[in-house]
């Protein structure tokens, strides 16, 4: 009976050991990222934001206080972080960054420090409860503007990206690999980069409006001139088309007098040539200026008042619409 209490008391307390243990925490990306900035023109920057799912599991029984840090690599197709880029996989690059803030100041840089760019990174605690704990660290994409490139889809791939993590009881590591940490790791991600460049052109017309001026009479032509500033992709052909404006009679323009002028108008043309001699209108390969691609400087537009008489002073305007067609 002696020897069958001792094996007994044996296994109770070696029970009670295994009871108490506690395995050391972990931590894995559990969803990766992934940027589709959508549709992109030449106009305008385009923001979008991805999100690594992060989750940890803390059964040490301790309540735990983590740093975290988030290192992503450039593009496996073209090489560079300021900027990254985007492929068609046929010889054009849309370029674009990753941030660490939603300012887009910081480009978050590569493992296993960043090297001289940021990481996205931050704190968290994991109670002592145990379990799963998930977090989710958002990252900031951007697509600058003015890039003019042919149409189409673009993509990067990003292998190899890192969380960085460091934690200990009490307070938090001073960084992601602080050598206070008592438990520290890294798990890696994959992240696609997708975007779609619009054929679309845009238009813009100059700062200034086509002003002719003051005049004490029409007693000889007056000119003027006018730019319309316009981006399309490299492989987009345009034709560029000027309404009759707003105070047409046939086929002549006209501008017509404000309040005083005794609903008077004034006749004018604008042409496409510095000589006045191509009338430009609105009817597509016939009238129009006609181009590919980006035309690189603004396109400039020739107007002309004709002599005329009988005209009651006062101040005269015209609205005229440009159409783009491509």
């Amino acid at each position: 009976m002696r020897t069958l209490r001792f094996v007994l008391a044996l296994v109770s307390a070696w029970l009670l050991a295994m009871g108490a243990a506690h395995a050391d925490p972990s931590c894995w990306v559990a969803t990766q990222p992934s940027f589709a900035f959508g549709t992109v023109t030449a106009s305008s920057a385009v923001d979008t934001t991805a999100t690594v799912g992060f989750t940890c599991q803390n059964d040490t029984g301790q309540v735990m206080y983590m740093n975290y840090c988030v290192y992503v690599y450039q593009g496996s197709e073209i090489a560079g972080y300021a900027p990254r880029y985007m492929t068609n996989w046929n010889g054009a690059q849309m370029a674009y960054n990753i941030y660490a803030d939603a300012a887009r100041s910081g480009i978050v840089g590569p493992p296993p420090g960043g090297g001289t760019y940021a990481s996205a990174g931050g704190s968290f605690v994991l109670p002592a409860s145990g379990g799963n704990v998930a977090l989710n660290i958002p990252l900031y994409g951007r697509v600058p503007s003015g890039q003019s490139l042919v149409a189409g889809s673009y993509q990067s791939n990003i292998y190899n990206s890192e969380v960085v993590w460091g934690m200990k009881s009490g307070n938090a590591p001073d960084s992601c690999t602080a050598t206070s940490a008592k438990y520290v790791g890294r798990t890696t991600f994959y992240t696609q980069v997708t975007a779609t460049y619009s054929n679309a052109c845009t238009v813009s017309v100059a700062a200034t409006d086509l002003d002719f001026g003051s005049a004490n009479s029409l007693a000889s032509a007056v000119n003027g001139a006018a730019a319309i500033t316009m981006a399309c992709p490299p492989s987009t052909a345009w034709k560029v088309g000027l309404s009759n404006g707003a105070n047409v009679a046939g086929t002549q323009r006209r501008m017509a007098g404000a309040a005083g002028a005794g609903g008077d108008y004034i006749r004018y043309e604008l042409y496409r040539d510095a000589a006045r001699s191509l009338r430009w209108g609105n009817a597509a390969g016939t009238d129009t200026v006609d181009g590919s691609g980006n035309p690189g400087s603004a396109i400039p537009v020739y107007g002309r008042v004709p002599a005329q008489t009988n005209v009651t002073p006062g101040s005269y305007s015209d609205t005229v619409t440009v159409t783009v067609t491509y």
